[in-house]
């Protein structure tokens, strides 16, 4: 195996890497994803700390340390899910707006019940993000953490640039490609054999247990942190920036902007 993986995204190589992975995952996206996030809602959190041997907590934490905010910022975090993003941006500026986008209703549900338990307010809107129900230029942060795996990113990124208000920042972060390959290797065996360890513990219905392989293989044909720093720049980001988590890039964190 060769030791790393480098490749230079052109837009047309973007173009390929999208229709291929919308080919592979479509009917996965459309079909039996909306079904999963039926059943986990209320085992999402400590679900993720089993599957990730409890680096979890670690990954979310670093994640919202990045995003520098201000009060009465208009923040939009697109694929809220359990507003667990949502929750921590108020807890660090209080004084700011958050609307979280998701098109599981039952994420939603707990995600408001969550949202109530910490006693604060977030918007909800329930909708599939890859057209955003939002005029041009209207939030100064937009967050997108765990869910790009799932997305046809030649669709969703140009949305979020066209919501974000110039000069505001888009903050990313999910776990991807390692760019080491046999980092990857031993990555993907891992992510097999801990989904589904975390199917079994949570006794999760048929439909999470069949999304193993799926969750294997989302990774594979995703891109590495250097990709998708590339893939940022094409659709129209500025100012991109990438901080690598462990094990080579497992998880990578994103910093970008829109252009003023």
């Amino acid at each position: 195996m060769e030791p790393t993986t480098l490749t230079s995204i052109t837009s047309g190589i973007f173009e390929q890497r999208e229709q291929k992975r919308h080919a592979l995952f479509s009917h996965i996206w459309k079909e039996l994803i909306p079904k999963v996030f039926e059943d986990v809602p209320q085992y999402y959190r400590p679900g993720n700390i089993v599957a990730s041997l409890g680096l979890w907590e670690l990954w979310v934490w670093q994640f919202v340390r990045t995003i520098e905010l201000r009060p009465s910022y208009r923040a939009l975090d697109v694929c809220a899910g359990t507003n667990d993003v949502g929750i921590r941006l108020l807890q660090k500026e209080p004084d700011m707006t958050v609307t979280a986008i998701d098109r599981s209703k039952e994420m939603q549900e707990e995600g408001q019940k969550r949202a109530a338990k910490y006693h604060v307010h977030i918007d909800s809107i329930i909708q599939d993000v890859h057209q955003l129900p939002f005029a041009d230029n209207t939030f100064d942060v937009i967050t997108l953490q765990a869910a790009s795996r799932h997305l046809q990113l030649d669709r969703v990124l140009p949305e979020i640039l066209r919501v974000l208000k110039p000069g505001g920042h888009f903050y990313h972060c999910d776990m991807l490609k390692p760019s080491n390959r046999i980092v990857e290797w031993f990555y993907l065996k891992f992510l097999r054999l801990s989904v589904g360890l975390t199917a079994l513990v949570f006794g999760s219905t048929d439909a999470s247990r069949e999304c193993g392989e799926y969750f294997k293989d989302a990774i594979h044909h995703f891109y590495t942190p250097e990709e998708l720093s590339e893939v940022f720049r094409l659709v129209g980001f500025s100012n991109v920036t990438c901080k690598k988590s462990i094990w080579g890039g497992m998880v990578g964190y994103h910093n970008s902007q829109k252009p003023l």
